[in-house]
């Protein structure tokens, strides 16, 4: 039998001529005890270098995705140690190598969001390694649906922005993310002009798939997916080791068949700082979604949590429910420890390091803190 291509339409997909077009472009209470006994609980140690990223189907939409994913803040967020000791992004020659480590490995998703250097740094990476019909490219609608005809045009341009940026005529994925301030009068959940605009742009094949991930409540969630679920194909949603309440989302969200992508695994970082590991460190709350790597220049906190960003991409993995799991690196470092996450199983050691990191405030992440905290 011939193995599907990640990018092999499901039977819901848009039409042939659209798909061919695309193709064309291109819970801190009881943590330790769970952490104890939960998942795969031997021990071992990570495989070689040549390990590779496994894949899960995306929900409804049928697609092959690599269980771990390129974050969008991988280069919009200051992250690579410069002169100084300043960090700065990822250029664009650091990202075809970053890009190209992951397509060794396995890892054909990459997302981005509102910055421009999120679409037009991995778009002008993925042009350079002709690898356009190896990935698949997910955009963010982000503060663009607020209940309002004006909607419509908002979004239409947003995509289009988008597709010159990534250097293509279609994207795979396209998600709708607002917060609560968003939409103050109109209500977050009134999608309506939203949605025809996605179908416009579905008709078009300039999208492929839809879906909706937001700055917003697990109760807000739970609501959408009771009103929308049957029309979109994915949802985004933060989970990590401290922010577990997105397990009271994820079987409403699987009863309806949505893939499942899931974001901020170490809280943008703050989950990664030395605080809890017996370490006086005052960064905690450094913006950035991945594992920061200015914290990885102090010898005693890179030793204290050698493996910890690993670790916890392994314990989201550990959730069935999850798809794709994504994450900010900034440095050809961060790509292999990172994505070993897929093949490196949970020792005892990791998880009692885990449990500590799930105890361990995260200031200055509000929405994560009030409410997707399990309590």
């Amino acid at each position: 039998m011939t193995e599907q291509s990640p990018r092999d339409p499901a039977p819901s997909a848009p039409s042939r001529r659209a798909f061919l077009k695309c193709l064309g472009g291109g819970a801190v209470a009881g943590a330790a005890a769970m952490l104890e006994g939960a998942g795969a609980a031997s021990g071992g140690e990570p495989a070689p270098p040549g390990g590779r990223v496994g894949q899960r189907v995306l929900g409804k939409t049928g697609l092959r995705v690599s269980e771990i994913g390129f974050g969008g803040h991988s280069w919009s967020i200051a992250g690579v140690p410069a002169a100084g000791g300043s960090l700065r992004k990822v250029t664009v020659d650091e990202a075809v190598d970053m890009i190209r480590m992951g397509l060794e490995m396995g890892v054909n998703f990459l997302d981005s969001c509102t910055p421009l250097e999120e679409s037009s740094t991995p778009g002008e990476a993925v042009k350079r390694l002709k690898a356009r019909d190896r990935v698949i490219i997910s955009i963010r609608v982000s503060h663009k649906m607020k209940g309002r005809k004006e909607d419509r045009n908002e979004i239409f341009k947003w995509t289009e922005i988008r597709l010159k940026l990534w250097q293509t005529e279609c994207v795979d994925l396209c998600l709708l993310c607002n917060t609560a301030r968003d939409t103050p009068q109109s209500g977050y959940w009134d999608m309506s002009y939203a949605i025809e605009a996605l179908d416009k742009l579905k008709q078009q094949g300039k999208i492929r798939y839809t879906g909706f991930g937001c700055h917003f409540t697990p109760e807000r969630f739970l609501q959408a997916i009771d009103k929308f679920g049957d029309y979109f194909d994915v949802c985004s949603l933060p989970y990590n080791i401290r922010h577990r309440a997105a397990e009271s989302v994820l079987p409403a969200a699987k009863k309806k068949d949505l893939g499942i992508i899931t974001i901020k695994p170490f809280s943008r970082g703050a989950l990664l700082t030395g605080r809890g590991l017996g370490i006086a460190d005052a960064t905690c709350g450094l913006a950035g979604s991945s594992p920061v790597a200015g914290l990885r220049m102090d010898r005693d906190l890179d030793k204290a949590r050698a493996g910890l960003a690993r670790d916890m991409i392994s314990f989201v993995l550990e959730n069935q429910q999850v798809d794709i799991c994504t994450c900010g690196v900034h440095t050809p470092g961060q790509v292999q420890e990172d994505f070993s996450a897929a093949w490196t199983k949970l020792t005892p050691e990791g998880r009692r390091r885990l449990g500590i990191a799930a105890a361990t405030p995260c200031p200055g992440h509000g929405w994560l803190e009030e409410g997707w905290l399990v309590v």
